[in-house]
């Protein structure tokens, strides 16, 4: 790929966080009762990367991931195979991710050997590392289904010779750079920060929201809900915060719907990525209530509810398919002997029904889906690119 990861990472420069929340708690779309209406996304977002890394270290620059000639030229005279294992391959998320390091693996001159699907499941993720294992790539890039519980099968990639570079999360007592070559993530942090300072123009003074957290020890969710909170804490400690935990994604529905019943009070939620979200959204229409809901990590579904006007007012998006190139990078960097800084963050991308087309090139580097255009019809979605 001949185009910098600084650059594309440019559309991502963000402001100061906005001024407190206003009292408005209507649920329209493009109307006058939605006081995102005519807010500008980034205006919501934090200054600066806010997350740190997991051992408490700062993000390096996006331009750390960028190689030099050097690099490229030994890295494509190595030929280089590069295995992925993923959490789970049913969200958009995964598949631009592995489309991304498949990219930029291919443009320098390497091969994608496997993509194994971890299914949410420790077991189903260890085969896959056994597996990937026997395959004897020259690294591994994997986002672990549990921080503490896949340490053991992470642990055979380095004991085997094989690079591995972490997405989102480093497994627990793994050591830098002996046992892993670097973490690339998204701020989550930040995106958390975002999506408190959007739902909190809905609240009205001495409100109450809710967070549908997934109760599992996952390095960025954790830091979406410390990046929410905090948020509501320093700039709205009026509001009254209630938390429910969900297990089992695909069963987060029932989740909320069961919180939702046992505290009507709630006028609004917060969730750390799509499929919750969407559970939220059942819930809700099965209660025959509407509230606003704002997420991390962008998909079509929820951008299809946000470009409607329906619940979902404000997603703070990841950059799945940039991670990805860098990913590939860090991989190709180490197998050559280089070094990569420990943590990389990506700033978040803001999502607001006033932006969705030209957020959605942003993350996706394509037009949105049909639907969603379809939906913006009218200008309220603000330019295509």
């Amino acid at each position: 790929m001949k185009k910098s990861i600084a650059a594309l990472a440019a559309g991502t420069a963000i402001v100061v966080v906005a001024s407190l929340a206003g009292c408005s708690s209507g649920s329209g779309g493009g109307s006058s009762d939605n006081p995102l209406k005519d807010v500008v996304a980034s205006s919501l977002m934090p200054a600066k990367i806010m997350g740190l890394g997991p051992m408490g270290e700062a993000s390096a620059a996006v331009s750390s991931a960028d190689l030099s000639g050097a690099d490229t030229t030994a890295i494509k005279a190595k030929g280089i195979k590069v295995g992925i294992v993923m959490q789970t391959m049913d969200i958009e998320w995964s598949t631009e991710q592995v489309r991304g390091i498949t990219d930029q693996v291919t443009a320098l001159g390497g091969e994608v050997v496997n993509v194994c699907d971890g299914k949410w499941d420790t077991t189903t993720q260890t085969a896959c590392i056994d597996t990937m294992i026997t395959l004897a790539p020259d690294a591994i890039i994997s986002i672990p289904v549990d921080d503490v519980g896949m340490a053991p099968a992470y642990a055979k990639i380095s004991a085997a010779g094989i690079k591995l570079i972490f997405i989102d999360n480093v497994a627990k007592g793994l050591e830098f750079p002996s046992q892993y070559q670097g973490m690339v993530t998204s701020d989550n942090q930040g995106n958390g920060a975002y999506a408190a300072a959007a739902l909190a123009k809905f609240i009205p003074e001495k409100g109450v929201v809710g967070i549908l957290d997934f109760g599992v020890d996952f390095f960025v969710t954790k830091e979406r809900m410390r990046g929410f909170q905090a948020w509501m804490e320093a700039n709205r400690p009026d509001i009254t915060v209630k938390v429910a935990e969900f297990q089992d994604p695909g069963k987060s529905g029932d989740d909320a719907a069961n919180f939702l019943t046992a505290n009507p009070e709630v006028q609004g939620m917060f969730t750390e990525w799509e499929v919750p979200a969407m559970g939220i959204i059942t819930a809700l229409r099965g209660q025959g209530k509407s509230l606003p809901i704002t997420v991390v990590n962008v998909a079509s579904d929820i951008a299809l509810d946000l470009a409607s006007g329906g619940m979902v007012k404000a997603i703070g998006a990841q950059a799945p398919y940039d991670e990805g190139v860098a990913e590939a990078n860090f991989a190709a960097r180490a197998i050559i002997g280089g070094e990569n800084p420990s943590y990389l963050a990506f700033p978040g991308v803001p999502f607001l029904q006033n932006n969705v087309l030209s957020a959605w090139y942003q993350v996706y580097k394509s037009a949105a889906p049909q639907s969603i255009q379809d939906a913006c019809k009218g200008g309220i979605c603000g330019p295509e690119k």
